[in-house]
């Protein structure tokens, strides 16, 4: 494997995301960690911090879903949660002798974060994918826990979880329409930037999957919001998108106008598309296929791995489950302290689904692991008492989520003095261990990650692009009418295969020109039928 795929996507290392949201996602952590810890402060029950912290953080998840997904994806991932808590408990309470019971935690470590890393990219639940999941299992294995306090512990995750579930789906129910805003917003721009430049396949492919994600958005509204003015001119802005991409020649007025309308859109104010939408009602869009039929097709994958669309997905967890499982072991042999946060970290850095987009995250890692340790052992050092450690981890825990998505790194300042603050209520080890301990199990992590990644076979990510090659090739080849709605998503397929390949292998082993001369054609269809969509 050539080096330079080490480097293909290192500038991505300082890149920062400006677009929210962050206030309401950063709130709506607080609130979650804060309350179900300020009960068991009162209830003198602290020793239960470690089960409610996680089921607190159910939170982080599905940042900026419409409701109707995020009320279902939470209660998945509140539930996972207390899986994961369970499992940490059953190897704290195994009776196993220290050494055994630090393998036992990185293994659960290692085979909790390659399930729900898989899951969790299959249902497109987005960052944190398996980490918290992965986390949560070797924090909890390595507590001091008697069988009998096992259920108050299971109890405390059930509740905090059930809390930011409803949190959530509160935030979510008072957001109405703002997620459908920001993904037609979206839509408008993307289209308006291949209108200027209508030669460039990229542009083009990037206005498809923001027409397609503002489609996937739209339906999923409340019955309040389903008949309003705002929600049709909403439609109407991504009818036009389609029927423009059709176009042969568009004005340059036009792309303004636009722009303009995407910048109505984020500002809050009506859409009031520009004038080209259909003179008649349009169509709701029909509701999306559910998100875990594809976690589904994950686990017959596992069964038929040569005929389930999710097979890909089965050596990326074998992948993630490795580097984890190798981390830990080599931290517990090295003799750092939490030695699952070895395991952890390489969950963290295989979050990106190529060897290529692990390396910035491996950096981002380091870098804000660098700066969080020493906030953290600055805070340690002062030996707060427990309300204020308490408090303290609400407002990091704001803090991380209010700047985890502009940069990684910037997160890490805030996550690491959490993880920190959690193991200093969880045992009595001194702060300068705790950090020692933190840095080093990170940093060992995070290379091995990398290693893993580059060593691993790569033939599943190739396996997957040729065959989305092969079927968006059969479609623009069908006689009579090409099935838009199938071509429209075989294209995003491959396209995103294409691209996960890329940070696989070299250039000379990617079909790069057969992939451009099918995209061209596919599209070429689609814009001669546009807008041919059903409606529901």
């Amino acid at each position: 494997m050539s080096s330079t795929i080490l480097a293909r996507h290192l500038g991505e290392t300082l890149h920062l995301n400006r677009r929210g949201p962050f206030l309401w996602p950063a709130a709506r952590a607080f609130l979650s960690v804060l309350a179900p810890l300020g009960l068991l402060f009162q209830l003198g029950r602290i020793d239960l911090v470690g089960g409610a912290v996680f089921g607190a953080l159910t939170s982080v998840y599905c940042r900026s879903d419409p409701y109707r997904n995020q009320i279902r994806a939470l209660a998945a991932v509140a539930a996972g949660m207390l899986l994961a808590v369970g499992l940490g408990d059953l190897i704290a309470v195994a009776g196993l002798e220290p050494r055994q019971q630090h393998l036992a935690a990185i293994l659960g470590t290692a085979v909790v974060g390659a399930l729900a890393t898989a899951a969790t990219t299959a249902a497109k639940l987005g960052p944190p994918g398996g980490l918290i999941f992965s986390f949560a299992t070797g924090a909890c294995a390595n507590m001091t826990l008697e069988p009998a306090e096992v259920p108050a512990h299971l109890l405390a995750c059930a509740i905090s979880g059930a809390f930011a579930w409803s949190i959530c789906a509160l935030g979510a129910w008072w957001a109405g329409l703002r997620p459908q805003r920001r993904a037609v917003a979206t839509a408008l721009e993307a289209t308006a930037a291949h209108l200027a430049n209508r030669t460039d396949l990229m542009t083009r492919h990037r206005a498809a999957v923001a027409i397609e994600t503002a489609w996937t958005r739209l339906p999923l509204v409340g019955g309040r919001k389903h008949d309003t003015a705002e929600y049709r001119e909403l439609i109407q802005a991504v009818e036009i998108c389609e029927v423009l991409l059709g176009s042969r020649r568009v004005a340059s007025a036009t792309v303004r106008s636009l722009r303009s309308t995407a910048e109505r859109i984020r500002a809050g104010s009506t859409p009031h598309p520009p004038g080209y939408a259909r003179s008649e009602t349009p169509l709701a869009p029909p509701l999306p296929p559910s998100r875990w039929r594809a976690v589904r097709e994950v686990l017959l994958a596992a069964v038929r791995p040569r005929r389930a669309p999710g097979n890909w997905l089965l050596p990326f967890a074998l992948r993630v489950g490795a580097a984890a499982l190798l981390a830990g072991v080599l931290a517990e042999l090295l003799g750092i302290g939490h030695a699952y946060w070895g395991a952890v970290s390489a969950v963290s850095v295989l979050q990106a689904t190529s060897t290529s987009r692990s390396v910035p995250r491996m950096l981002q890692r380091v870098a804000g692991t660098l700066g969080g340790v020493l906030i953290g052992l600055a805070l340690l050092s002062e030996h707060p008492p427990v309300w204020v450690m308490l408090l303290l981890l609400a407002v990091l825990q704001w803090g991380a989520e209010a700047t985890v998505t502009i940069n990684y790194a910037f997160g890490l300042l805030f996550a690491t003095p959490v993880a920190l603050l959690v193991s200093g209520l969880m045992s009595s080890a001194p702060p300068e261990q705790l950090v020692a301990s933190r840095l080093w199990a990170t940093l060992l992590g995070a290379a091995v990650a990398v290693l893993v990644a580059r060593l691993a076979p790569h033939g599943a990510w190739l396996a997957r692009m040729h065959e989305s090659l092969r079927l968006v090739g059969e479609l623009t080849e069908l006689r009579g009418v090409v099935p838009p709605d199938q071509l429209r998503a075989s294209l995003i397929e491959l396209h995103d295969a294409y691209e996960t390949a890329a940070g696989e292998v070299p250039d000379t082993l990617l079909p790069t020109e057969e992939l451009l001369t099918v995209s061209r054609r596919a599209y070429r269809l689609l814009d001669e039928h546009a807008p041919a969509r059903s409606g529901g």
